[in-house]
C-alpha cells in the first residue's frame, strides 16, 4: 500500500470517499477500506458488511493492466476496439463486447472514484505482475 499512498493522484481523487472496494482476479479476492484517500484495512475475503463496489475480471485482464498492454479505461469500457475491417468487428460480435474488467455496486461512487479507482487497479496489477501473484 506504500505505492499506492505515494500517488499523489489517487490520495487527491479519495480524499471524499469513505467506503470499500472489492477486486477480484478470477477466484482471488481483496478487499480495501478506503478513507479519505487512504487504504486502512486490507482483507482477502468480503467482511459482512460487503463493499461499495468492485472491480471484477479474469486473471488474464489484470495481467494485461498490470504489464502495460492495454489501459484500464479500455478494460472497463465495453465495445470493440482495434478492429480493421468489417468482418472483424462482425466477428467480435457486431461491435460489442463485454468490459474485460467489471465494475459492480454503487454506480454513482464508482464513477466518482473513477480517477482513484484507475490509480489503485494500476497499482495493484503492476504490483501483482511484479511479485507473479495472479493466477
Amino acid at each position: 500500500m506504500e505505492a499506492l499512498h505515494a500517488d499523489e493522484e489517487f490520495v487527491a481523487e479519495a480524499r471524499w470517499f469513505d467506503g470499500s472496494i472489492l477486486i477480484e482476479a478470477g477466484a482471488q479476492r481483496l478487499w480495501l477500506k478506503v478513507y479519505r484517500g487512504r487504504v486502512i484495512e486490507v482483507f482477502d475475503f468480503i467482511p459482512v458488511f460487503g463493499y461499495t463496489f468492485k472491480l471484477s475480471g479474469s486473471p488474464e485482464a489484470w495481467t494485461m493492466l498490470g504489464t502495460g498492454e492495454r489501459t484500464f479505461t479500455d478494460l472497463v469500457s465495453a465495445g470493440s476496439r482495434y478492429l480493421d475491417t468489417v468482418e472483424e468487428i462482425e466477428a467480435a460480435g457486431g461491435g460489442y463486447r463485454p468490459p474485460e474488467i467489471a465494475i459492480e455496486g454503487n454506480g454513482i461512487e464508482a464513477g466518482r472514484m473513477h480517477i482513484a479507482s484507475m490509480r489503485l487497479a494500476g497499482c495493484l496489477a503492476r504490483t501483482a505482475v511484479g511479485a507473479e501473484a495472479i493466477a
